[in-house]
């Protein structure tokens, strides 16, 4: 099984001082041993907003930059049909946009 992360775990994993700080960069630490996962460029988004809307900006670049140098972490491209998956989801699940476009790309 293969991981999908989202923007709060690189949030977490870059800011966050509590357990869940230190819980997403032990997980960090399992991927870059060996363990895979992915991401897309909506997470991405998502991370830049956060960073920006924090007044954290000068991180940007470190941020965005670290995560497409870690070992075993795709940056998987956003298909075109995402979208129309993601109508299925919401109609059937009820869920927000954002969140059934990430499972979209998931699937």
């Amino acid at each position: 099984m293969m991981l999908y992360l989202d923007a709060n775990f690189f949030i977490f994993a870059l800011l966050d001082r509590t357990d869940k700080g230190v819980e997403a960069r032990n997980i960090l630490q399992m991927i870059v041993k060996g363990e895979r996962a992915l991401t897309s460029p909506l997470a991405l988004d998502e991370v830049m907003w956060v960073l920006i809307k924090g007044g954290k900006k000068h991180l940007l670049r470190m941020a965005i930059e670290g995560i497409y140098s870690t070992p075993n972490l795709d940056v998987v491209e956003v298909i075109s049909t995402a979208p129309i998956l993601a109508l299925d989801l919401i109609e059937r699940y009820d869920l927000r946009p954002r969140d059934a476009l990430h499972i979209a790309i998931m699937r």
